[in-house]
């Protein structure tokens, strides 16, 4: 075996066949780390010239002479193989002394173990333990099991959608009642769902600052979700969900007139047997939905007068590669939460994914915290209702690489 520095373009090889491959660890993640001013290296091991592990290093300056390292989810490494894992790691620690590293963070793309829906452990279900395990006898300090986003690094609770094999119908069926009919009502009532082209991005940013002050969160600046648009061109996409007020304006008009009809023909049958109980029940009915429809109607000429034709209401930004398809940032205007669009671009996005043989749609982050107190229960309970897992990631691990210094670091930092 011989560790080695590797190319972009071999790393790239690797990474895409790899099974812990993700949207995090892939050169397109290291072009954004680049743009971010960190540098980045690529590493791995060969055995009869073939690669058998790799793993991309981004690094920036800490305490002015030396250098922090972070393989961005893991190592692109078989982490039962403990010869392979011990030598990779030994070889990695001698090359990143060299290069004046102090310590080396990584967050391997492994889920712990096996969830359900509502976060309970599954009986008899997978469990990487072992990972943890190998990883420590490397010299490796894992951080605990993190929840509330106290993370070092990336997102450690995270929600899926599984699709292989499944069609529409299936994933409908799949999912809670409300969030089925949240989706048949967005399609009713005129909301549409198209991709923002780059230099309209702004809508999302816009959109995300509003969420953002209403939510009590830190947004981040136009440059940052700028570049992340530029790193993974084609695999990111960003969609606004808006209404078409005339559309939704003609589908009421065509609800009212098809309900007035049928209510003649109850009232000609009412005249006939005004005791009729199914009829009394079906003029009721009608009543209501021309009732319903007409306020529905007045409502939205107030708000065409106030936006417009076209209005913007939510907005959500994905990157997909390889099998996975990942929801990373969703936002949208309050004022017209009771239009549901933030379903239409999930329900969208899903469709396309099915579409396109995506396997997995993971709708992101969690904290980990599945009380009702928690700080992102609601948000819990919106990707809830679209069916799947709760997934949950071994954690961070850091190698000490100077431990001397690393020890003063620690405690200069927490000071």
């Amino acid at each position: 075996m011989k560790f080695l520095q590797i190319t972009k373009s071999e790393y790239d090889t690797f990474q895409k066949q790899h099974p812990y491959r993700d949207f995090m660890n892939s050169v397109q993640a290291m072009d954004l780390k680049l743009m971010n001013h960190w540098d980045v290296d690529y590493v791995g091991v060969k055995e009869d010239d073939k690669l058998i592990c790799a793993t991309a290093l981004s690094s920036i300056p800490v305490m002015k002479i030396y250098r922090f390292y972070y393989a961005q989810r893991g190592f692109l490494i078989d982490y039962k193989n403990l010869e392979l894992l011990n030598f990779f790691v030994n070889q990695l620690k001698s090359y990143l002394k060299a290069k004046k590293a102090l310590y080396l963070l990584i967050d391997p793309n492994v889920l712990y173990k096996e969830r359900d829906i509502d976060a309970n452990l599954v009986d008899g279900g997978f469990d990487h333990s072992y990972v943890i395990k190998n990883l420590e006898a490397c010299a490796f300090e894992h951080q605990g099991f993190s929840k509330n986003f106290q993370v070092l690094s990336e997102i450690r609770w995270m929600f899926s959608l599984y699709l292989k094999d499944k069609t529409e119908s299936a994933i409908l069926k799949g999912m809670r009642q409300l969030t089925r009919r949240s989706i048949k009502k967005v399609d009713k009532e005129g909301i549409k769902v198209r991709t923002l082209d780059l230099e309209e991005l702004k809508i999302f940013t816009d959109m995300l600052e509003h969420t953002a002050q209403r939510c009590n969160f830190a947004s981040r600046p136009y440059e940052f979700y700028y570049n992340q648009t530029k790193a993974f061109g084609d695999d990111c996409k960003v969609l606004l969900a808006y209404m078409d007020v005339e559309e939704f304006q003609a589908n009421l008009e065509k609800e009212i007139k098809n309900a007035n009809k049928k209510l003649d023909d109850v009232n000609k049958r009412l005249e006939q047997d005004p005791e009729n109980e199914k009829n009394k029940n079906k003029k009721e009915m009608f009543e209501q939905t021309i009732e319903s429809s007409n306020k529905k109607l007045a409502e939205l000429q107030d708000l065409k007068q106030k936006h417009g034709n076209i209005i913007n209401m939510a907005t959500s930004f994905f990157v997909t590669q390889g099998d996975e398809c990942v929801y990373l940032y969703g936002a949208a205007y309050d004022e017209f939460r009771k239009y549901n669009a933030p379903y239409a671009i999930q329900w969208y996005m899903i469709q396309e994914s099915i579409k396109n043989h995506i396997n997995r749609y993971n709708f992101y982050g969690l904290s980990g915290d599945f009380s009702e107190n928690s700080v992102d229960y609601g948000v819990y309970e919106f990707k809830k209702g679209f069916g799947g897992v709760v997934e949950e990631l071994v954690g961070d691990f850091i190698l000490p690489i100077r431990p001397l210094q690393y020890n003063l670091y620690k405690k200069l930092k927490h000071k």
